[in-house]
């Protein structure tokens, strides 16, 4: 998406004002902490300026090359040096996400081993059409020419953005995906010399398809155990969540699985057994006379052709029964989507005649998985209900679709795909593409996101620039009964960032500290394994201070992980951002043969964790005061049993 930053430059002033906000003093006068707050210690920033989407990731010359269209290299994807900004100014346009190639076979006649940028020209209002264009370098990314060609591709469209482009070895030619954000769609185009592009063909109709689809990328991931490797496709799904997709690439067309398209399309595979997914076979619901679409433009993500929807029903007020069944699970999980009428739009549990669970939309008209706990009922009769008293034509309806019983609670509110990560604040995902072809990083997937969020990423509350990257991920595939899955892990290069540390063993039970770690500022690593015992729940107080913490909250009863940041930054006088910002996130998530295993990393304004080896991951941006240092366990209702190993870390700057 966007990238138009401010010029920059690094500066050692940073390190000397960083090591004096730690301090405190300067020659016994207090400092502006102001200046510095929230500066990640670990996570790349650029000095000054706007950063968003990651670009350009490139390996060349045992360097790795980050451009944003501003830019930084590294050796290690942990010590980052920021150049100069690489961009022709003043250009009329602004610089849209892209991707960089090393051409080192002189296809486009630019020169062997030139440096190609690809990019979005944006031009001012946003009412005119994209167009794909580049510039040049030779002089591996120190400077760019902007090509008097341009655009290389045009298709007249106002939305047309996010090249990513790749060398496919098989038929010797240049590959570029590229995004139609507003109709949800990845278009895949092939050139012999990187200025003229064919259209090969169109992906699209799977996974979340509600919002701007954005940064591309398509590669192939190997698959742990084996030295095969699957082709993934991921899309950014604005504004905020990343989606991908396993199959096969021949050059020309990219397919999905059959077992991850039917899981994606149909729900196969969920856990849990389908009580009512409206699609005509034993049916528990009676229809309304108007049949069960009624369909309203626009809706979208759920599962199959049907789902039982209140819109454009004739009668004033709608309250419509299920067959009545026994509770036997823990949990039951659907899809809703409808107005943001808690009485008068919703649907209810009811046990014994009276309401105990309920649910409303959000007014949008999206499908996005709802949940309740129904432990205190198992054993009983119940009926759900489906109330629309509403009579605004606009949001006054609600909608259900794929109705579960299942011993997992599926409450994230999100569209049914498979996400990269299940936090707020990961975007725009990109890998970087190895040129030097040794070392074996070619069959290493090295990927990085923006840790950030449309909804309130310009309201963020840093003073010296606004954005930054997540830790560097290796990516690998797993096979799974319900089809491929990627699994992530954070760098082992950070493990060179690691200073003094504790291993502990703890039988939890209610809220304790944890000795002999106290870190002075929030810069540390914790790998964390609980084993359950008798709690009802257990996990982590972070940044804990000033009356303020990020709780995770696990529930091996229910299985389920949360992150709670409703009550974590001290940045409260914008009540637009808190609005936004301060949420409880959920993400189903199984014990890993009987235990819970977390590894986070927490910097100044963030938390990244790999729960379970890297099966889910969650990242978050924090915006916590520096003196909110805290870190607590708790175990509630009984114990845990935890072992623990800490790390203090050092600042990369």
């Amino acid at each position: 998406m966007m990238s138009n930053r401010s010029s920059y430059g690094f500066d050692l002033r940073y390190v000397l004002g960083l090591f004096l906000l730690l301090s405190g003093t300067v020659k016994g006068q207090e400092i502006d902490r102001k200046a510095q707050e929230y500066r990640p210690m670990y996570h790349f920033s650029p000095a000054k300026g706007w950063m968003g989407d990651p670009d350009g990731l490139v390996h060349y010359n045992n360097t790795y090359h980050l451009f944003w269209w501003g830019h930084a290299v590294s050796k290690d994807l942990v010590h980052w040096q920021e150049m100069p900004r690489p961009m022709k100014e003043g250009m009329g346009f602004s610089y849209f996400s892209g991707s960089v190639v090393v051409d080192k076979m002189n296809t486009s006649g630019f020169g062997k081993n030139s440096m190609i940028a690809f990019y979005t020209k944006h031009l001012p209002g946003d009412s005119l059409p994209e167009t794909q264009a580049i510039s040049i370098s030779n002089n591996e990314g120190q400077s760019f020419d902007y090509y008097q060609g341009n655009p290389i591709l045009d298709i007249n469209k106002v939305f047309f953005r996010d090249p990513q482009v790749f060398w496919y070895e098989q038929d010797k030619s240049w590959k570029m995906v590229v995004s139609r954000p507003d109709v949800q769609q990845i278009h895949i185009y092939q050139s012999s010399d990187l200025k003229n592009w064919a259209f090969c063909s169109s992906f699209e109709g799977l996974g979340a398809k509600n919002s701007f689809w954005e940064c591309p990328d398509l590669f192939e991931l190997p698959i742990e155990g084996s030295n095969k490797k699957k082709w993934m496709l991921i899309v950014g799904r604005g504004p905020n969540r990343v989606q991908y997709f396993v199959g096969n690439f021949n050059g020309k067309a990219f397919v999905t699985d059959k077992k991850l398209a039917d899981y994606l399309s149909f729900g196969q595979g969920i856990k849990g057994a389908v009580f009512e997914d409206f699609e005509g076979k034993n049916p528990k619901w009676p229809k309304f006379p108007e049949g069960h679409e009624n369909k309203v433009s626009g809706m979208t993500d759920y599962l199959g052709k049907h789902y039982l929807s209140t819109a454009n029903v004739s009668t004033a007020v709608v309250r419509s029964k299920s067959q009545t069944f026994t509770i036997s699970t823990k949990a039951i999980n659907f899809l809703l989507m409808g107005g943001n009428h808690q009485d008068s739009t919703c649907i209810n549990l009811l046990v014994d005649g009276k309401v105990v669970r309920t649910a409303h939309g959000d007014n949008t008209r999206v499908f996005k998985w709802n949940g309740w706990d129904v432990r205190p009922w198992i054993g009983k009769k119940a009926q759900l209900e489906l109330v629309d008293l509403n009579r605004d034509t606009t949001n006054g309806f609600i909608a259900i679709d794929h109705i579960l019983f299942s011993d997992q609670l599926s409450n994230q509110h999100l569209e049914h795909a498979l996400w990269l990560d299940d936090g707020p604040d990961y975007y725009a995902t990109r890998t970087w593409r190895d040129y030097d072809n040794k070392n074996g990083l070619t069959d290493t997937v090295h990927a990085i996101g923006w840790m950030g969020n449309w909804d309130y990423a310009r309201k963020a509350p840093s003073k010296w620039g606004k954005g930054f990257q997540s830790i560097p991920r290796v990516m690998t595939l797993r096979e799974t009964p319900y089809g491929w899955r990627v699994f992530q892990q954070p760098i082992p290069q950070l493990a060179q960032l690691r200073d003094s540390g504790i291993r502990q063993q703890l039988q939890l039970k209610g809220v304790q500290s944890i000795k002999n770690f106290k870190p002075d500022v929030n810069s540390y690593e914790l790998d964390a394994t609980f084993t359950p015992g008798t709690a009802k729940a257990f996990g982590l107080n972070l940044f804990v201070g000033e009356g303020r913490k990020l709780e995770l909250r696990y529930d091996p009863q229910l299985g389920e992980l949360t992150l709670d940041r409703r009550n974590c930054t001290n940045f409260v006088t914008d009540t637009a951002f808190t609005k936004s910002f301060a949420k409880k996130y959920a993400v189903p998530l199984a014990l890993d043969k009987g235990s819970l295993r977390l590894h986070i990393f927490i910097d100044r304004s963030s938390i990244e964790i790999f729960a379970n080896g890297g099966e889910k991951v969650l990242s978050a941006t924090t915006f916590a005061a520096d003196t909110q240092t805290g870190l607590e366990t708790f175990s509630e209702g009984g114990n845990t049993k935890l072992n623990i190993q800490a790390w203090k870390l050092k600042s990369i700057w």
